[in-house]
């Protein structure tokens, strides 16, 4: 109906304007957990990764940026959080740290055996051209060799260093799986939000074994699993009117409410009555345009329909003509899903018989696509 239809248009409108304030809403939050971290960072007092925040968060009570995050749980997660990227930077660190040791040592491995190499070389007696040559083959032997240990240590530096990123990818995959679990015991309400669910999560011992997800991830995985709850339940609703016999292409949401509103799927969807008649307009929308579509792919199935028809009713058995055309569609179940909007059904036949008499006589089976002019 209008009035549906304008209902909806507005909907859609004030779901912009909560989309947008739901987006300055993220940036004012994270602005302020970034200014929190700063305030870490900056503090007068060292925080090392292994810091208890009880013991810390004394330092920071005068601070305007502390007392800018809501909660005092909420800046427990986010000191932790920053503890965490410290030992982070703190392993990078002594990783690059610990590889330039390693290059320096060999470096000066490098530097004595050579200087030794040169002794050597000095106190080698003299020898024949074919004692010089069997020495350089030996040589040259050694040198492969030595470079294919090398390539074989790389290879496995590279390798253990795979299996390294290996585990901690399944490691972080675990969590996403114990965290999903979580939410699929504990969430079954599509309209239940982060913040309340988050303290409830918290209380469970499944909790502390989702410890590698940081809470963006888990803000993001908790959305996925809400969009999941709500389509679910829409695919309920949709099939709870595609049972019912009440409803067709012209009954209004008042008529079919009276029918369906016994059945645990139309309280399930939404408690909100408005949010229930917008899903039933979307719905009655989409079948209309697919029975509309269905009756377009009958007619150019239809071979008693040709160029010629149209010309047919507007002779002197168009009327005639006309009634056992129609009556023939209806052979086919494609031609019954109209009969409630007789005019939509005609008007898409007329339209129909008209493109055929612009279009002409099909060509002949034999006839062949002309060249190209190049």
């Amino acid at each position: 109906s209008f009035r549906s239809k304008q209902w909806y248009q507005r909907r859609v409108r004030d779901r912009s304007t909560r989309d947008r304030k739901d987006s300055k809403e993220v940036n004012r939050v994270q602005k302020i957990k970034d200014e929190f971290f700063e305030m870490l960072k900056n503090g007068d007092v060292r925080i090392k990764p292994d810091s208890p925040w009880n013991k810390k968060k004394k330092y920071f009570f005068e601070e305007d940026r502390y007392h800018a995050v809501g909660s005092s749980s909420l800046r427990e997660e986010y000191f932790y959080e920053y503890t965490k990227l410290l030992g982070e930077e703190k392993k990078k660190k002594e990783k690059k740290e610990e590889k330039e040791t390693e290059t320096e040592e060999v470096e000066k491995k490098d530097d004595r055996k050579e200087e030794k190499e040169v002794e050597k070389e000095d106190e080698k007696p003299k020898l024949s051209e074919g004692e010089k040559k069997a020495l350089e083959k030996r040589e040259r032997e050694a040198a492969a060799m030595k470079r294919r240990e090398g390539d074989v240590a790389r290879r496995q530096v590279d390798q253990s260093r795979e299996w390294e990123r290996e585990r901690g990818a399944h490691a972080q995959e675990e969590a996403k799986q114990h965290f999903t679990a979580l939410l699929h015991d504990m969430v079954r309400d599509p309209d239940a939000s982060w913040r309340k669910t988050r303290k409830q999560l918290k209380d469970d011992s499944r909790w502390e074994m989702t410890s590698l997800l940081d809470v963006e991830q888990k803000e993001k995985l908790f959305t996925q699993h809400i969009e999941s709850l709500s389509s679910k339940r829409k695919r309920a609703f949709v099939k709870m009117l595609d049972e019912c016999e009440h409803v067709t292409l012209t009954s209004t949401w008042k008529e079919v409410r009276r029918k369906i509103k016994h059945d645990s799927r139309f309280s399930k969807l939404s408690e909100d009555d408005k949010e229930r008649e917008a899903e039933y307009d979307r719905y009655i929308t989409d079948k209309l345009a697919q029975a509309k579509a269905d009756f377009r792919t009958l007619l150019g199935e239809t071979k008693c329909i040709t160029y010629r028809s149209k010309e047919t009713l507007r002779g002197a058995a168009g009327d005639t003509h006309m009634r056992e055309l129609k009556q023939f569609l209806k052979n086919d179940k494609r031609g019954l899903v109209l009969d409630d909007l007789p005019e939509d059904r005609d008007r898409i036949l007329e339209e129909f018989l008209t493109e055929l008499e612009k279009v002409g006589p099909p060509p002949p089976p034999t006839a062949t696509k002309p060249l190209a002019k190049r």
